[in-house]
This record gives structure tokens, sequence and C-alpha cells, in this order.
């Protein structure tokens, strides 16, 4: 080991994606649905066609890297001369403050795609020039490849489409909740049947809330444990006999499916030379850091910076940014049930230890921490709420809450396995959004520190709520596994 002292490291990606400067109102097409809070999805865009000198709104899409917007293959067509409208919260405002128009170079159809079928439903349009982020206008992250959503997970479809049957176009951009339905129910013989295939994703169907015609190639919303916002689908079809038709599910294109294509199309995502903070981590041997499974993407370009405090300053003193080799995450990883929410990475190369830089003690296998023991969680994770991250490090006491009372039914019940470990839980100190992947930091009696947990989740309601701890994955259950890992690569 390099040191007895844990450092929090920092995992970052370019061009920070799925995390609206303004967060959106989360409750109740967008038939049935309501007016988004302005800019709160700041990654929607409105893909505009032009005719006899004006341009008319045609569908929506999502913004995924500085120069690329993801949309549907049915809204293109090479007849037609296109824009992209970035930041748009009123269509009915000819110059609204935040938003911004950019032409576009060019349109790239799946080669596969079948319009009778409806098969392979996906585009992506290159823009005449890279939009810089703002507040009001921000990238979308993309899921991991091959990613499935269970039945009845909450997300929400964006979009200006029409607010009835044969009704006009939304001004305002709408939102609604359109939990998932599965595959398995939505090609029942009475639902979709064999129209749906494995490479779509099925949302909503209870006759009331859905997308509609203008709504098409739009996101399919839905927010990872940690709070980012991951696009998962693009508006593809619904019924023919109306906007909202019970058994009838508005259908998507799944993304998850077609990550590879999706690169295969050029897209770098670093090419803005910008990189935003995701995740902690905890350097435990010089080229080696512990995360969190969950804060790890294949679709993403990383890199690590250690000796870091304050993350608006970029040329800090004592801090080192260095490359990532690979990462390895949990073969056994759930992001269902969260479980075995814990990885590795790989550094490009060795850091050297110094006053700022130094790794973290691993407990013995096994050991398990008794009830009230005193520990700190360290991160840049939202300092509230909804609020933004932070700039300067923060650290929060979090005392141990025992397996025992953590796996009460009216605390996390049968959510926390043996393999985690909980700690806070009053209702005023808790980890948040940011802090995800970052170490439980607890002190042995010889005053030497260990990374006892890897900051895994909390309460999806608020960052601190009563009988609602942080989980940690508990890093003594996981020895082995670390050191086979780090052993053989």
């Amino acid at each position: 080991m390099l040191g007895a002292v844990c450092l929090l490291v920092l995992l970052g990606y370019a061009y920070g994606c799925g995390q609206p400067a303004v967060p959106p109102q989360l409750g109740a097409r967008v038939v049935g649905g309501e007016d988004a809070v302005a800019h709160s999805w700041p990654w929607q865009i409105s893909l505009q066609y032009s005719h006899s000198g004006s341009w008319y709104h045609t569908c929506g899409g999502t913004l995924i890297a500085p120069q690329w917007v993801l949309t549907a293959a049915h809204c293109i067509s090479s007849s037609m001369t296109y824009r992209v409208v970035l930041g748009k919260q009123d269509l009915a405002e000819d110059d609204e403050p935040g938003s911004v128009a950019v032409g576009v170079e060019k349109m790239i159809v799946h080669e596969k795609w079948n319009s009778f079928l409806i098969i392979n439903d996906i585009a992506l349009i290159k823009l005449a020039e890279e939009v810089q982020e703002s507040d009001t206008v921000r990238a979308s992250c993309l899921p991991d490849a091959g990613k499935i959503l269970p039945n009845d997970y909450p997300c929400y479809v964006t979009g200006w489409g029409r607010i009835r049957t044969n009704g006009p176009l939304a001004d305002i951009l709408q939102q609604a909740l359109l939990p998932v339905v599965d595959y398995e129910t939505c090609s029942k013989r009475d639902w979709w049947g064999s129209l749906v295939l494995e490479t779509m994703v099925c949302a909503g169907g209870d006759g009331v809330v859905s997308g509609c015609n203008g709504d098409s190639g739009g996101p399919l919303n839905c927010q990872r444990e940690d709070g980012v916002w991951e696009v998962e689908g693009i508006v593809s079809f619904g019924s023919g006999l109306g906007c909202n038709v019970a058994k009838k599910p508005t259908v998507f294109t799944r993304v998850s499916a077609y990550i590879d294509w999706i690169n295969e199309i050029s897209l770098q995502y670093s090419r803005s030379g910008s990189w935003r903070h995701t995740c902690g981590g905890t350097l435990i041997a010089p080229q080696w850091v512990l995360t969190a499974a969950h804060c790890i993407s294949s679709s993403m370009t990383y890199r690590v910076v250690l000796g870091k405090q304050d993350l608006a300053e970029d040329d800090e003193e004592g801090s080192v940014a260095v490359g990532v080799e690979k990462t390895i995450v949990h073969e056994k990883w759930n992001s269902f049930l969260v479980l075995n929410d814990i990885a590795l990475v790989k550094l490009e190369e060795e850091v050297q230890e110094s006053d700022t830089v130094r790794a973290a003690c691993l407990p013995d296998a096994g050991k398990i921490l008794p009830n009230d023991y005193p520990c700190y969680v360290t991160g840049w994770g939202r300092t509230r709420t909804n609020g933004p991250l932070a700039d300067a490090l923060q650290q929060a006491l979090l005392p141990v809450v025992d397996h025992e009372t953590c796996s009460k039914w009216d605390w996390w019940g049968s959510m926390v396995r043996t393999t985690m470990v909980c700690a806070g839980g009053d209702g005023v100190v808790s980890g948040c959004n940011g802090d995800s992947g970052g170490p439980l930091n607890c002190q042995r009696e010889d005053g030497v520190w260990e990374v006892e947990g890897i900051v895994s989740f909390g309460s999806g309601l608020k960052c601190n709520m009563i009988k609602k701890p942080t989980v940690f994955t508990r890093v003594s259950a996981y020895i082995d596994w670390i050191n086979e890992k780090m052993s053989t690569n």
C-alpha cells in the first residue's frame, strides 16, 4: 500500500451527460401529460423541416454528443431540408432565450430500416457544428449495450406531440410518466403481438397516457439509481386507432440494442475536450481504483483525477489526471436488484505517492463493523436534494447501521443484503447523487484508515431520509474478488 490516507478520486466523462441544470418535476405525451419545467430535459431537440421559407416541427430527437442527435429513421426524408433546434421550450416563441438552431451536415438512417415492419427505426443526425453545453443544452447519456429495463420501471416520454387524437401539436414541451411494459406482456396477442421485437421497448398502455404524432423520434427518458438520465428508447409507433389505447403502449426503438451501431457511426465522446465529474472512487494501489459498478458504462470514455479538492479549479496544485486502461465490473452485477455493485478501474500508468495522492487500506476479508461505528463518507455529491454538485470535496460523519436494523421492513427491508453496509439514516446527513462509487472511510484503532464501503444507493425520493441510510457495497465481502482481478489483469 502507498499509505494510510484515503483519497477520493474522480471519474469523469467527456461532455457531462444526463444531468440537467434544472431538475424535471416528476409526477403525473404526451396525451394525458403535462407541461415540462422549462429546460429540465435539455437534450430534447426539435427536428424541423423547411417549407416556403418557414420552419416546421416534425419530430423529436435526443442530443447524445456535441455534434450528434439520435432520432427515428421514419422521421428522415431525403427530399427535405432540416435543421435542429436545441434548448427549446416553447415552439411558438421564435427568439426564445437559451435556444439555438443548427444546420444538419448529414443524416444516417440505419441500413436495415424497414418501414413496413417498422424494424431498426433509428437514425443519427450529424450537426453542421458542435454545440456548446449550457444550462439549456446538454446531452443525455446512452445506456449500456444490451440493457433491459424491468417491468413497470418509471420512465418519461417528452415531446411536442399532439395533445389529443387528431388535435394540434403542443407549443410547450410536454412530459408524461410511462412505466415500462416488459417484452413478455407487450408481445401478447391482445397487446402488440408479433409486431414487437426484442429490439424494441414498450411503455404505457393504460389507455390514458401515451406518445402521439409529433413525439416521434423523441426520447424515453429513464433515471438511473445515481440520478443520471439515460435515453432508453426512441419513439417509434403507437396505435393507429388513437393516441392512447389500452393494451397498445407506445413502442420505442430500444437504444441499448444499437450501441455498437451508434459507436460505429464515428460517435466520439471526448471530442469536446471537456470532462465532467460523474462518480467517486478510491485509490487502493498504484494502478488501481475501486468504485461502483453502476458508475461504469461501456459507451463512455473515462479518466481518473487524483489529488483533487476543488472541481472548479482546472490546474489545481497536486492533482493529476490519468487515463483508464480498462474497467472491470463484477460479473454478477445486477442493476435491478443493485447486487454486487463493485468495479475496478485499472489506470494507464502507476501513480506516484505524494502528499496529495495516497492509497487507502483494504479491510480484512469478512470484517463486520459494529452498530454506530463512526465512519465518514466523502465526495462531490449534491449538497441537497436536486441541488448542484459541490465544487469542494465534502465529508460527513455517517455512523454504521447494523444489518439487523437496516434490513427491518420499515428501513430498507430485503433490499439490503449481507454484502452491503448501511450508514446514516438520521434524516439529516447522507450520501447523495455524485457521491456514487466513493468511499465509506473508517478509522482503525491504530489510526489507519480503511475503505469499508462503496457508495451504492440511497432513497430515490430525496438525499436524506429517516430510516433510509446510505447503502454501501461492503468491501470486506469482496477482498478475494479484488485480489483476483488485480493479480490477473
